[in-house]
């Protein structure tokens, strides 16, 4: 909704009108059919115009038997300037993606504990010890204690909305949802009256990749009585950190002429020629998705996209639609840790920030009962800007952004 009161959009034209019409948009469909296809068309080719005139770009693909992300993501890079030398190198880049992908599903794991491995799970299996952790896995904790994200902390609750994203009916989905249970809707918000609170939980940094998960003796009481046994997780934030990581490693080797993308909307650009990108702006209107505009930016800038409503077959883990049209969401409020979003749809970029903490700095503002554009105006002034819909109208903080619309043939 429209904020009331003072209007903090700066004087720089920000809102662009768009009429959602057949004639300049291809893509409308209803929500409960909106999957993997659309998500492709989404965060894939849409991504860059530069792969249509670039021969050079290839898919990179995960090729390690064990558990490991690569399936959460699209990497594409492109090999012109490697000549004759492409295959080698692409080689090359495969093991190393491979051998990243795998390592970053363990680190942030809240179930792996394996011997040596110093990962999210260890964390929590040392609630109130000082422990070194993997130094691929420690920028990421560093980034959640120094905006003191509470989200993380939210993972009991994460746990209790699961429950609702694996039913196979609404019959049985509005059994553990908190709109329709009073019950579950009290008792997270005892937990989260536990998880916004430092005094009974909090993340410690103490440096040279250590770190401590403190937790009050009253907090623990209470989680030994309901059988909590994750304090901290990274739930439906982990991709935009491990596309963090996932750049870090590939570039620290060299290869930075490609971008990565996940299906749940984080993009980190590697690219650091400057090329022009182009990312489609999606927005929902009751049970309709439509693809109203583009917008260009230039590389290297990485984004997060946010949605309150599913685009991939890999969304039913965070996402549930009622046949009313309602949709329970993984974004949960520290306040009450319930699912609530302000808006549809929320588009954040930057230079010089990774996923990790655009997504630490847009999340507030997305994860709220309404929408309150102050902090979207003020985090433009420090060049992370926004896009995002109000109905019809497309709004946006960046004063350079150029938006195009589909035409029908697009």
């Amino acid at each position: 909704m429209k904020q009331k009161g003072r209007d903090f959009r700066p004087n720089l034209k920000p809102v662009t009108r768009i009429e959602l019409t057949e004639t300049n948009t291809k893509l409308r469909w209803a929500l409960i059919v909106v999957l993997l296809a659309v998500a492709v068309v989404a965060i894939g080719t849409g991504l860059m115009s530069l792969l249509n005139t670039q021969p050079g770009w290839q898919t990179v693909e995960v090729t390690a038997s064990g558990p490991n992300c690569g399936g959460d993501f699209k990497f594409l890079y492109d090999f012109s300037d490697w000549g004759s030398s492409a295959t080698a190198k692409n080689k090359e880049l495969t093991g190393l993606y491979s051998e990243a992908a795998q390592n970053a599903y363990r680190l942030f794991s809240p179930d792996a504990l394996e011997e040596g491995l110093q990962n999210v799970a260890y964390l929590n299996a040392h609630v109130n010890e000082a422990v070194t952790v993997d130094p691929g896995l420690y920028p990421a904790l560093e980034l959640l204690a120094a905006y003191d994200d509470r989200h993380c902390f939210l993972a009991p609750a994460g746990a209790e909305y699961d429950r609702v994203f694996l039913c196979e009916n609404d019959a049985e989905a509005a059994l553990y949802d908190p709109a329709r249970n009073p019950r579950t809707a009290q008792w997270l918000r005892e937990l989260a009256a536990y998880a916004r609170d430092p005094e009974q939980i909090r993340l410690e940094i103490l440096g040279q990749n250590r770190v401590r998960l403190w937790v009050s003796e009253e907090y623990l009481a209470f989680a030994e009585e309901n059988e909590i046994g994750t304090f901290l997780d990274f739930g439906w934030m982990k991709n935009a950190f491990i596309a963090d990581y996932l750049a870090r490693v590939l570039t620290e080797k060299g290869f930075t002429h490609g971008y990565l993308v996940s299906y749940d909307g984080f993009t980190r650009n590697l690219d650091e020629r400057g090329g022009e990108y182009t990312f489609n702006l999606f927005n929902r209107q009751g049970t309709e998705v439509d693809l109203p505009a583009r917008m260009r930016y230039n590389a290297p800038a990485n984004l997060v996209f946010l949605r309150d409503y599913p685009m991939a077959e890999e969304d039913r883990w965070h996402y549930y639609t009622f046949a009313s049209g309602q949709i329970v969401t993984a974004f949960l409020d520290p306040e009450d840790g319930q699912s609530k979003s302000a808006l549809s749809n929320l588009v954040a970029y930057a230079d010089g920030l990774g996923c990790g903490e655009i997504l630490l700095r847009t999340a507030p503002v997305f994860i709220a009962d309404t929408l309150d554009t102050a902090p979207l105006e003020a985090l433009a002034r420090e060049g992370l800007f926004a896009v995002w819909f109000e109905g019809e109208t497309l709004m946006h903080t960046d004063p350079g952004l150029v938006l195009e619309t589909p035409s029908g043939g697009e």
